[in-house]
């Protein structure tokens, strides 16, 4: 049932809900429902929250948090159907709109010029049932300013309509009220002059000039003075004041930036001489927005607002002194009174402005040179700038900064230029138009021109075409409206190496980059390009990637360009740059995997590693491992990169390095295909031992899949052609490999073939490869019952693993021990070397690994007797394999789920488990653990 629902804070703290009152909780309850309204459809933070609900320091932070959430709790349920607490992450905001929040509509009524209706919503001391301190010192004084200009407003409208002897009682309670509160004595002043009552008007000021002095040393102001002279003449009206606007039709078809306009409004209401900057990439809106901001601000400032473009973004901007005459003439000033230079003229201007209350806004600004001597010099005035560049040296400017729109504003803006109905004969070719725009408004409405000037064009035409990256700019062109146009201005006034920059990163395309990256591509200072770059709004910050580097991004049609200013580059010189990214993104994968790199693995192919950097700093870079998940997608394109420009020893190195780590981070069907691209650009190039070790790691990504015939008739394929070649370490690694696949899928141990794969092992001098077959001999002599054997070989292979190499190779040999003891009945060997393998591979961070020991852990736990310890970790497995896509490892886990649910006597439950995976994973190709699932539902059956 809908409730109507208004929250009151012009007054005592109230809730009403159909127009009954809602009992808020005293004390905390109350405190934090009024921060929330105060600050309505706004986050805030649990921090401030804890600090507004214990006006200090809260004990202790865990304690505060908890107290926090039972105070949430116990206000949304004394509000019952009238709550509007939401939680976000961090922190909560109360949802409400202008008809649920007297607040809201107060100051929607402020903004129209409606004061009357706005004074009247106020009912006695803001939030006077609020106990809080804070409250009261921060927030309270804020609302009592607002009333307070509101009420001024409200005076001055009922002066206008002859109200002034009505109003002489009221002014008079006002100024015992506020006694310092200058506005109010000159409204009274001006009301007794109106009435007739020119001696008390005149009275008045004498006592406001002793109440100054007095009070504050201070003689009234220059508007006062004018009001006394006027008064002294005997003039009835104040002096007149010429109200000015020069401010553009207000912005038409305007969508979305709610929380921007709060923003403006709410940093241009800061006392003193408040400066905003609103800054952002070209064609994202910025002087539309400007002028739309200044429209609804127009009755804060009624003195007027003065408007200039200064042409920033073009060849030419304007010069201050120019300016500053175009401005003076417009505030009244003749143009022989005008000085010369200047700093003559802004100081006039100054003048000119003392005592107003005006908003000036400077469209386009160039920097801040042209801009500071168009500030004025006091407090009541304010200035909104739109520029380019962020004007960071402008004293006391706060910057904001436009972002693209979000998709579904984009699409509302784009069908507010089409019209409803076109815009939905194909919703779905519309959302690929806005997104093709990227949110940037020049964009969406040159799209949304072009389809409106062509009735018969299709939404899918233009958005197919659109789809091509190389043509978009020429598509989104329309009469004098060009988005390419629009970019050049930003990138014709860069620096020569920040513009060379910015085309280098056209290479790259819309991804995330960090500083290094943009200084290799350039071949200078990363940090400084990227600041110059960012400056002029051509590239974004987004934040810090992974291990705490920040992050860089070209928005997606500025990219677009980028891309086609680098294509009439020299092809030579392109080309050397990005041989010098991609020989550093190798050399930094390469310290990236450095612990990564063992187990069966084939040994990594040698390079050259690359000096761009210093070492230090590249070892800083890929210190942490998370960096290769940072560069993720980056090194992605870089494989493709060199695929395209044939560089296939380039695209090998960063595949096999980059995929020790990455695999599991993409997804299967991806390794799978970069793997096949390579494959064949090394055959095209005849590359055949970079073409059959990338056709070998396909058949490992198979694998993953389960193991069938024809796999294992590829990997002699594989063997075959690496013997050819005299590629012995790989010859090594492929008769391990067939050695272990093959038992799993007939479930038939190949000891001559593990022999074999021993003898050609040490032939290669690769220890790495060595300890694999090794671990395969003896796994295959543990499963012909030669279990003394067994543990010589694996024994061998774990003295040498630990002595030579990494923790992998020793988690693969622990697990192979782990399987041979256990089959063997040695429970104590298995036991240990099972949590001594799971260890190794959690500290890995080997998420494949953690989940094969783990389930490998569980059959041990299971051998000992504790079925529930072996249940749990047998689905825990399970839950990471499917995750991973990883059937062989899926099918292992189902049967130990199956065999510890035997074991704990859940027959029914043995029965659906290995039912459903005999026939889903039957193309798993795991004998063994498909010989355990028929023994389990064998042996559930019988006791069912």
């Amino acid at each position: 049932m809908n409730v109507n629902v208004e929250f009151r804070v012009l007054g005592p703290l109230e809730v009403l809900a159909d127009g009954e009152p809602v009992p808020v909780p005293a004390g905390r309850g109350r405190v934090l429902l009024a921060t929330l309204l105060l600050r309505p459809n706004r986050f805030v933070s649990v921090d401030e929250l804890v600090d507004r609900l214990w006006d200090g320091e809260p004990p202790t932070a865990d304690r505060a948090h908890k107290t926090l959430q039972t105070t949430v709790l116990r206000l949304r349920q004394a509000l019952g159907a009238a709550n509007r607490v939401r939680t976000t992450a961090g922190g909560y905001l109360v949802e409400v709109t202008p008809e649920e929040l007297d607040l809201l509509r107060f100051r929607e009524f402020v903004r129209a010029g409606d004061f009357a209706s706005a004074t009247e919503l106020w009912r006695g001391p803001a939030l006077a049932n609020v106990a809080s301190d804070v409250v009261h010192r921060e927030d309270v004084p804020r609302l009592d300013e607002e009333h307070l200009g509101a009420l001024e407003g409200r005076i001055d409208a009922d002066l206008d309509r002859g109200q002034a002897g009505q109003l002489v009682a009221e002014l008079s309670a006002l100024i015992r009220q506020h006694p310092l509160r200058e506005r109010f004595w000159a409204q009274r002043m001006t009301a007794l002059a109106r009435s007739g009552r020119q001696a008390e008007a005149l009275e008045s000021y004498r006592e406001l000039t002793a109440l100054l002095a007095a009070e504050l040393g201070l003689d009234p102001s220059p508007e006062l003075s004018r009001l006394h002279v006027a008064l002294l003449n005997g003039e009835a009206e104040a002096p007149e004041r010429k109200v000015i606007c020069q401010l553009p039709p207000d912005t038409a078809g305007f969508v979305g930036r709610a929380e921007m306009f709060r923003q403006v409004e709410e940093k241009l209401a800061a006392p003193g001489l408040p400066v905003v900057v609103l800054t952002g990439a070209p064609g994202v809106g910025k002087s539309a927005f400007t002028i739309k901001a200044a429209h609804r601000l127009r009755q804060r400032f009624p003195d007027g607002q003065l408007f200039v473009r200064l042409n920033g973004a073009g060849g030419t901007p304007r010069e201050a002194a120019e300016v500053l005459a175009e401005l003076l003439v417009a505030l009244g000033v003749p143009a022989s009174a005008i000085p010369d230079g200047v700093q003559a003229r802004s100081a006039t201007f100054r003048a000119q402005l003392a005592d107003r209350s005006i908003l000036v806004v400077l469209d386009d600004a160039a920097g801040a040179e042209q801009v500071r001597p168009l500030l004025p010099g006091t407090a009541g005035c304010a200035v909104l700038i739109s520029s380019r560049q962020q004007l960071v040296q402008v004293e006391g400017a706060q910057s904001l900064r436009l972002s693209p729109l979000g998709a579904e504003d984009g699409i509302a803006l784009l069908s507010s230029v089409l019209g409803a109905e076109r815009a939905g004969t194909d919703r779905t070719a519309l959302s690929a138009i806005a997104g093709a725009c990227g949110g940037l408004p020049l964009a969406l409405r040159v799209a949304g021109a072009r389809l409106a000037a062509r009735e018969s064009l299709p939404l899918r035409s233009l958005a197919r075409r659109l789809s091509d990256e190389r043509h978009r700019l020429d598509e989104l062109t329309m009469g004098d409206l060009e988005v390419r146009a629009t970019f050049g201005p930003s990138y014709e006034a860069l620096p020569a190496d920040a513009a060379t920059a910015f085309r280098r990163l056209g290479l790259l395309g819309a991804t995330d980059v960090a500083s290094w990256t943009v200084g290799v591509l350039a071949g200078g200072d990363g940090e400084r390009l990227v600041e110059r770059l960012v400056e002029a709004n051509l590239l974004d910050e987004v934040g810090l990637d992974l291990t705490g580097e920040p992050r860089y991004r070209l928005h997606d049609l500025l990219a677009v360009y980028a891309a086609e200013l680098v294509r009439a580059e020299d092809d030579q010189v392109v080309a050397a740059a990005m041989r010098d990214y991609v020989g550093l993104l190798l050399t930094l994968v390469d310290l990236g995997v450095v612990d990564w790199t063992g187990g069966d693995e084939l040994p990594l192919q040698p390079f050259a590693a690359s000096t761009v950097l210093d070492r230090a700093e590249m070892e800083r870079l890929a210190g942490d491992e998370r960096f290769l998940l940072a560069e993720k997608v980056n090194i992605d394109l870089a494989i493709m990169f060199c695929l395209r420009e044939n560089w296939v020893q380039d695209a090998a190195g960063l595949a096999d390095r980059a995929f020790h780590f990455l695999d599991v981070y993409y997804s299967h069907d991806r390794v799978v295909q970069v793997r096949e691209l390579l494959r064949e650009a090394a055959f095209a190039d005849g590359d055949e031992l970079v073409a059959w070790r990338s056709h070998l790691d396909l058949l490992y990504q198979r694998a993953t899949r389960g193991v069938t015939e024809d796999l294992l008739a590829e990997y002699s394929r594989c063997a075959d052609a690496f013997e050819a070649l005299g590629a012995h370490a790989e010859l090594a690694a492929v008769l391990g490999a067939l050695t272990y696949f093959t038992m799993v899928h007939t479930g038939r141990p190949q000891v001559e073939l593990a022999e074999r794969a021993v003898v050609a092992a040490r032939a290669s001098g690769v220890s790495r490869i060595y300890v694999g077959n090794l671990r395969e001999l003896g796994t295959v002599l543990s499963s012909e019952g030669r279990y003394p054997e067994s543990v010589r070989a694996l024994g061998e292979a774990l003295a040498i693993s630990r002595d030579e190499g990494g923790s992998s190779d020793t988690a693969l040999v622990l697990s192979r021990i782990t399987a041979s003891a256990l089959a063997h009945g040695d429970l104590e060997r298995a036991s240990a070397a099972a949590h001594e393998a799971l260890d190794l591979a959690t500290e890995l961070g080997d998420v494949r690994g953690v989940a094969y020991c783990t389930v490998q852990r569980s059959q041990v736990d299971l051998a000992l007797g504790d079925a529930g310890l072996a249940l749990t970790g047998a689905e825990k497995a399970l839950s990471i394999f499917e995750q991973l896509g990883e059937r062989r490892g899926v099918v292992r886990a189902l049967a130990s789920v199956a065999e510890a649910n035997l074991a704990l006597g859940l027959t029914d439950k043995v029965i659906e488990v290995a039912v459903a995976a005999l026939e889903n994973y039957a193309d798993a190709g795991d004998a063994g653990a498909e010989e355990r699932l028929r023994a389990a539902l064998a042996r559930a059956r019988r006791k069912a």
